[in-house]
């Protein structure tokens, strides 16, 4: 009390049995505090994630995921090394390999001597088909896969011998040959000067067969 004088036994006493002071009960293990705890204690701020984390805890998603080798700003340090300034690397950070640019020759039209040659075009494209379908016999299941088979033989038969820059577009027409009249007809919006045209025929006892290959130049 304020007025009168305590022995020196008791003033241990009375600081003990200060209400001020409060000390925390003992809990069993396994067990977490609750809001109201942990605001006594002092564990943290008035949040049930500060309290279950007490005030040295400074655990997040980024940090977690960032690993114990992470650098500064939980930044994982780069795993290869620095390229340098300007150049082209890949995802996973290595250094790709240099552009090679070529310069344009502005070229609009086929050099001397490299024209196209419809005549030397003509005769290779015959004898193609001929060694090709010399003993051959039409059959309808047969005659698409045959078909696509002749314009592959054909355009790198002429691949061969094509000038530089010029596109081949290969086309053949196979039927049977029964005694009827057929006439294969090709239209196609080109430059006249530059652009060319060769095609050839074949035919047997049982097939006939009409290719026409179109040489596009291309600047």
């Amino acid at each position: 009390m304020a007025g009168r004088p305590v022995p020196p036994g008791r003033q241990e006493e009375e600081t003990t049995k200060d209400p001020g002071l409060k000390l925390s009960p003992v809990r069993p293990p396994g067990h977490l505090p609750s809001i109201d705890e942990a605001r006594l204690a002092g564990l943290g701020p008035s949040s049930r994630r500060g309290s279950v984390l007490g005030p040295a805890s400074s655990f997040s998603r980024r940090n977690s995921l960032a690993g114990p080798a992470a650098g500064p700003r939980g930044r994982r340090p780069s795993l290869g090394p620095v390229p340098p300034l300007g150049s082209r690397v890949s995802f996973s950070g290595l250094p790709l390999a240099p552009l090679h640019r070529l310069a344009p020759s502005y070229r609009m039209e086929p050099a001397p001597g490299e024209r196209w040659e419809a005549s030397r075009m003509q005769h290779s494209m015959e004898a193609t088909l001929a060694a090709r379908l010399g003993n051959a016999h039409y059959a309808g299941a047969e005659a698409g896969p045959l078909a696509r088979e002749l314009c592959e033989l054909v355009r790198v038969r002429l691949r061969e011998l094509c000038p530089p820059r010029y596109k081949l577009v290969c086309n053949v027409v196979l039927g049977p040959r029964a005694g009827q009249g057929v006439y294969v007809v090709s239209r196609a919006l080109w430059d006249t000067e530059h652009d060319g045209l060769a095609s050839a025929t074949f035919t047997n006892a049982s097939l006939f067969a009409v290719a026409v290959v179109h040489g596009l130049y291309c600047e």
